[in-house]
């Protein structure tokens, strides 16, 4: 019986995907892609290509406010990328609920509003689009 269990164990970590965002690529106000579908275990790893952004999370009905309820949302907070950086900085997490969209945005001043989104396992109801369309003012 423990043999199974942890030949399970081992079977869902070896089967997690990474899953990289790029931030700001191109100096742009954006997440490319601007939206992947990941199973519990993936991991979503954000690339900072430019500038100074953040990975915030938010609600699909207030996209661009930091969520805090009904628990506070993940966020990575600002990071900066100087000019001729070649190494870049990362930020990740772990997706560890599969069936809920996870909606996220940069917090830097006035990027939200010019449509720097992004979406996690959005749905047909929910839709990237729609989304995108809510934060742009």
């Amino acid at each position: 019986m423990r043999f199974s269990v942890v030949i399970a164990a081992i079977a869902s970590i070896a089967s997690a995907a990474n899953i990289t965002v790029k931030v700001g690529e191109n100096s742009g106000l954006t997440f490319d892609p601007t939206s992947v579908t990941a199973a519990v275990g993936d991991v979503v790893q954000f690339e900072f290509l430019a500038k100074n952004h953040t990975v915030t999370q938010s609600t699909f009905a207030v996209p661009c406010e930091k969520m805090t309820t009904p628990t506070e949302g993940v966020d990575s907070g600002y990071v900066p990328v100087a000019n001729g950086t070649t190494a870049f900085p990362t930020w990740s997490f772990t997706v560890n609920n599969a069936s809920a969209p996870l909606w996220f945005y940069c917090a830097q001043t006035g990027h939200c509003a010019k449509g720097m989104v992004f979406a996690i396992n959005p749905t047909a109801n929910k839709s990237f689009a729609a989304f995108q369309v809510i934060t742009v003012r």
